[in-house]
Order: C-alpha cells, then structure tokens, then sequence
C-alpha cells in the first residue's frame, strides 16, 4: 500500500478506537483533529448536527502533518446528519491545496443511518473516495474488524 496516514475525529472515543483498528492494518500514523466545540449533551449533539447540515465548519486544534510525501488518506469521523462532519470539513479546506491528487478512502461512524448519503456529501463537497464503508458503535468487534479488513484491501 502507498504511503499514506489516518485523519480522524471523535465526539465519544469510537472514531479513535476504529482509527487504531485501522492503523493496526495499515500501519499507517493517526492523527487526532481535535473538535474545540463543545458537544456533550443533547446541545452538543444538535448543534454538531446544525453545523454539519449547514456545511459549517468548525474550529480544531491538529497536529502537524506533512503532506507532502503522502498517498493515502483514511478519514474517519461519525455521521453527523449524513454530511461532513465539522470539524473534518475545517481540516480539509484548510488544507485543500495540499491534498489534490491524494487518494482517499471515509470509514465513518454510526448508529444507524444509511452511509449512501455520508459518501454522497464527501464527494460532492471535497474528493472522490476510493474505499467507502460505515461501521455502526453496536457492531461485534470481530465485524468491525472484517470491514476494515475490506475496506483496506479496497484501498490498496
């Protein structure tokens, strides 16, 4: 596989467990984007799902990536109103120069909502996407490893 890194945000620590998961099959670097809004509660869940469906981005605190030799991109985030999450949107517009020509692959997060509409948004507003799954919090561990599994044979 080319050389690549993983991009992910969490709200409840799921993204950050399935980044490891990942990591551990690609043995590429995570990186945490750090959401700076706050999200707990039933405000913070609306508010998170306001700005996604708006296409509003939101401020982060990230880590120094270098870009510059990197292939492959894994994003993960949750679905937050089947759209971009937020933060993520920062990062890639943020960054949006430096990643024309990169490859991309999303395994986003969920508790059920359809993916065909988180991969729909992606695109529309960033990048095509290379690999695409969603993983939902209640799946079995053993599953969710099978899925990374594909999605990274996908990304290869």
């Amino acid at each position: 596989m080319a050389k690549g890194l993983i991009v992910f945000v969490t709200r409840s620590g799921n993204c950050r467990h399935l980044a490891a998961m990942a990591a551990q099959e690609t043995g590429f670097q995570v990186h945490e984007i750090e959401d700076l809004v706050n999200r707990k509660g039933i405000f913070g869940w609306l508010y998170a799902g306001f700005q996604a469906t708006t296409g509003a981005a939101s401020p982060i605190r990230e880590p120094e990536i270098d870009l510059r030799d990197v292939d492959s991109i894994i994003l993960i985030y949750p679905v937050w109103a089947s759209s971009v999450c937020p933060p993520i949107r920062t990062w890639l517009k943020r960054h949006h120069n430096e990643l024309i020509n990169k490859q991309f692959g999303l395994i986003a997060s969920n508790l059920g909502s359809p993916g065909e509409r988180v991969q729909a948004a992606f695109e529309r507003e960033f990048f095509p996407l290379k690999a695409f799954t969603v993983i939902s919090e209640k799946e079995a561990e053993q599953n969710k490893q099978d899925l990374i599994r594909t999605f990274v044979s996908q990304m290869a």
